[in-house]
């Protein structure tokens, strides 16, 4: 437990709600994405985000979260840590919001050959950050899980890499012009960023965990 924070259950409160919105934004990014692959969401040449609305909502949550910090009795400390873990859990909604990016601003076309390793480095970058989730919720319950829960992470993230190593080689081999294969290997790159910020996360969370075991 943290006993520490035990009395902050706005805080809590706060910080629950902040992940599941953080959560909200993976899952309308997975809900769209066959959309985005297919073509038609660029084919509907609309601009606009499905994402949009969680990261921002997610915003504004954890600007409510640090505004509590500022003003909450925890210790310095304690403070710079929660700070900083939702700094980077901020990243995540915005990678998801990116991703969709590639295909309405960008209006990325993936070659049919691709579609298979693109949608497996997604889903497991999107494995990754549900189990990174659950460490974050356990630091105020039980930081015993913590240790599984990011081998988990580690072995997700491990599984990235691998895919996205992959997929830039298929993209480089692929007849395209070079501003194409540019625009796909960044890409490539954004979503294997998932599976990077879930690991960082974790070891963040790991190391909260050991500096306030008693």
């Amino acid at each position: 437990m943290f006993r520490l924070w035990r009395s902050e259950k706005k805080l809590e409160a706060q910080l629950a709600a902040y992940l599941e919105q953080v959560m909200n934004s993976l899952n309308r990014l997975k809900e769209t994405f066959p959309a985005c692959l297919d073509g038609t969401h660029a084919a509907q040449n609309d601009l606009a985000n499905p994402v949009h609305e969680f990261e921002s909502a997610a915003d504004d949550m954890r600007r409510a979260i640090e505004l509590e910090l500022y003003s909450g009795k925890l210790l310095p400390q304690s403070r710079a840590d929660l700070l900083a873990l939702i700094e980077a859990i901020d990243s995540i909604p915005n990678t998801a919001e990116n991703i969709v990016d590639f295909f309405s601003i960008q209006k990325l076309r993936i070659d049919a050959a691709l579609h298979l390793d693109v949608e497996q480095l997604l889903l497991k970058g999107l494995e990754a950050c549900a189990a990174m989730s659950e460490t974050v919720r356990l630091l105020f319950h039980d930081l015993e899980p913590i240790r599984e829960f990011a081998a988990e992470v580690d072995r997700l993230e491990s599984e990235c890499d691998a895919i996205e190593r992959r997929l830039t080689r298929r993209v480089f081999d692929l007849d395209l012009e070079l501003a194409q294969k540019l625009q796909l290997r960044d890409f490539v790159a954004a979503l294997g960023t998932l599976g990077d910020q879930a690991e960082n996360i974790t070891d963040m969370v790991q190391w909260m965990a050991v500096k306030r075991r008693p």
